[in-house]
């Protein structure tokens, strides 16, 4: 369709928009990098971590080491849904006048747009969330990347380590879990968290920290859903996302008993999109132009008689220095 339901403005229509919350995209994979292939490839860096010599003014500079490196690669994961508008819907808009007409089939795309808009993002965040974990995968299962995190940042406490259990020390574990991404990881500007429910509770009712925070704790988790501050991590948030599976079983993106303990930076981690496989796109591949985030078109069929209306992305969260990052089971 020309004009205002070209595939050009129906794109810039859903990239617009932002019906579903996206914290740990927001949080952790605010840079956005459009590639120009469908084949992602990124290196998984290892920083420099040694000191320089002092040397004299007329010395040649020191030859460095360089950075360590790992190149992943995957292929784009590809996310689409359409909608069918049959003949009978659009007639049921032109008894309102061919005037109206316009307003209302826009209405009704926008409407669409939202709702396949809403599960792409929905999607983009279970990947994310999946990334904190260690492996990103899709809908099935199946392994898109693995990051093969280590041990000592995937920890299961036991016994009394468990923040249920009265000689537990909570601000403990999380000050050496920042330890360990600080130095493993390489420099971060700050901490972030995301805690599941069971997680929150036995964090803030462990006595350790109700002596630190008091009622600040309950009233911070009332009145904003986390905590702003605690042990140097300036924020804490109890997070609730969710999504249902084939079966129609709701599950938690974060577990319940995980605390996600995440160091932030310019160079930790990214969210990739490739360009989707359509001529009509306006940052298709093959183009040689990055892609666009979100593609959406709309197109006749005759027999069912009306028009299709596509959204389509191809996202993958990356993490640069996956060692910046601990998830760990504390409940």
């Amino acid at each position: 369709m020309a004009g205002e339901f070209s595939p050009r403005a129906l794109t810039t229509a859903v990239n617009l928009m932002k019906p579903a919350p996206t914290r740990v995209l927001d949080v952790v994979f605010p840079t956005k990098k459009r590639q120009l292939s469908d084949t992602f490839s990124w290196d998984v860096k290892a920083g420099s971590e040694g000191l320089l010599p002092n040397i004299r003014v007329a010395a040649e500079a020191t030859i460095r080491g360089g950075i360590g490196r790992k190149t992943l690669t995957c292929k784009a994961p590809r996310y689409a849904e359409k909608e069918f508008i049959s003949a009978a819907d659009l007639n049921d808009m032109r008894k309102f006048g061919d005037a109206a007409y316009p307003e209302l089939l826009k209405e009704r795309i926008a409407e669409e747009q939202y709702d396949m808009r809403q599960t792409v993002d929905l999607t983009r965040e279970f990947q994310a969330v999946k990334a904190l974990s260690g492996q990103v995968v899709d809908k099935a299962g199946n392994v898109l990347v693995d990051y093969n995190l280590p041990a000592a940042h995937t920890p299961t406490l036991t016994l009394t380590g468990l923040w249920t259990d009265e000689a537990s020390d909570p601000i403990g574990n999380i000050r050496a879990w920042k330890k360990l991404i600080t130095q493993n990881g390489g420099p971060v500007t700050g901490f972030a968290a995301f805690c599941g429910s069971e997680a929150m509770t036995a964090l803030i009712n462990n006595e350790n920290v109700r002596g630190l925070l008091g009622y600040q704790a309950g009233q911070q988790i009332a009145e904003t859903g986390g905590i702003s501050r605690l042990a140097g991590v300036s924020s804490i948030e109890e997070y609730f996302g969710s999504y249902l599976d084939s079966a129609g079983v709701r599950h938690d993106l974060i577990p319940e008993d995980v605390f996600a303990l995440v160091g932030l930076g310019s160079q930790v981690a990214a969210e990739l999109f490739a360009p989707v496989v359509d001529l009509e796109a306006p940052g298709g591949v093959g183009k040689g132009q990055a892609a666009d985030i979100f593609f959406s078109k709309m197109w006749e069929s005759k027999d069912p008689s009306g028009q299709w209306l596509k959204v389509e992305s191809r996202p993958l969260p990356v993490l640069f220095q996956p060692l910046c990052v601990v998830w760990a089971v504390v409940v």
